[in-house]
């Protein structure tokens, strides 16, 4: 019974004396720090360019439009024409009459003129036998050339009536027919709208309080609706500072070139191009957001520090910064994800 107590007491006493080695060779689990492996880009300041987005519709530029109408009271008797409708320069438009009206002055002019004429050749007549004066020559003249240049200016006014069509001053499009057969028009009333070449322009929509940054010369990019569209560029013309009571919106108005795709009436979205801004920048990846809230976290003493922020523009991959990081500050781009606040972090090269 001693020899085996005798084993036990020897082998307690080594497993005190190495005990201590044991435990400092075995790692200290409990005390390791989890670290997390990132990469840092100190913030600077960048040039960044602001897009707006707007919708808006295009129509012929009304600089390009001619309103026709005529001098004379005519009744229509039938429309040849319909808006959106392209027309080549001496095409009927409307079929019409002078007014009867119209047709008694002109004749009752013509009845003026002759007897002013025939006044004069009598007195000229009787002057030549010493039977009439040289004033009542120059009165029967004087009468003559009134009566002429009433009747002229009638006709002049009625003769685009009298062949009976209104004709097209050139090549356009129609883009508004003011008139309907049967109706008797006044003189200087409105009848078509023809729209010379193929000018185009888009009213855009603008929030009230965009306004501000928009300007006269910005560059705009145009596409329409439809996936896959052309995009054209344009640069904002006119801007009206009211809102339109309708849609609540401010107008903007962009100029096409003439050899622009789109059609009258379509809908186009845009990207104005507003003036640039120098803010501070970080590359997009380096924003997080919680709760609809940005925020980033920064290298400070090795460790990861939260900052909650206030965007401004984005250009591309960088996105500026209003308040919530300094230039110089090294804000973490890439394994932010697994971020909180204190954690220790590593960069490459570290182990």
């Amino acid at each position: 019974m001693t020899q085996p107590r005798h084993r036990y007491l020897q082998r307690f006493a080594t497993t005190l004396v190495l005990a201590p080695w044991l435990a400092l060779s075995l790692p200290n689990t409990a005390a390791a720090e989890v670290s997390a492996k990132v990469q840092l880009q100190d913030v600077a300041v960048h040039e960044l360019h602001e897009d707006l987005r707007a919708y808006g519709t295009v129509e012929f530029d009304p600089q390009g439009a001619q309103t026709l109408s005529l001098q004379a009271e005519a009744l229509i008797q039938q429309v040849l024409v319909a808006p959106g409708q392209e027309v080549r320069k001496g095409e009927g438009l409307l079929r019409l009459n002078p007014s009867s009206n119209d047709r008694q002055m002109l004749e009752q002019a013509r009845i003026n003129l002759r007897f002013a004429e025939e006044d004069l050749h009598r007195t000229e007549s009787l002057l030549s036998r010493q039977l009439a004066t040289n004033a009542q020559l120059a009165t029967a003249r004087q009468n003559r050339d009134k009566a002429a240049a009433d009747y002229h200016a009638l006709a002049t006014r009625l003769a685009p009536l009298q062949g009976g069509v209104l004709r097209a001053p050139g090549n356009g499009v129609i883009t508004q027919v003011f008139a309907k057969a049967g109706d008797l028009v006044p003189a200087g009333q409105a009848l078509i709208q023809l729209q010379k070449g193929r000018q185009m322009r888009v009213v855009l929509g603008i929030e009230a309080e965009d306004l501000a940054r928009v300007h006269v010369g910005d560059d705009v990019r145009v596409q329409s609706l439809e996936r896959g569209s052309a995009v054209i560029a344009g640069k904002i013309r006119q801007i009206y500072a009211q809102v339109d009571p309708r849609t609540h919106l401010a107008q903007a108005v962009v100029s096409l070139p003439a050899d622009s795709p789109f059609l009258p009436g379509s809908m186009v979205s845009a990207q104005i191009r507003l003036r640039s801004l120098r803010m501070p920048a970080v590359p997009d990846s380096a924003v997080l957001t919680d709760k609809g809230r940005p925020y980033a976290f920064i290298a400070v003493h090795g460790r990861a520090q939260r900052r909650w922020l206030e965007l401004g523009p984005r250009d591309g991959h960088w996105q500026g910064i209003r308040s919530g990081l300094q230039v110089g500050e090294a804000v973490v781009t890439l394994g932010n994800y697994e971020l909180h606040e204190h954690m220790l972090l590593r960069t490459d090269g570290q182990p």
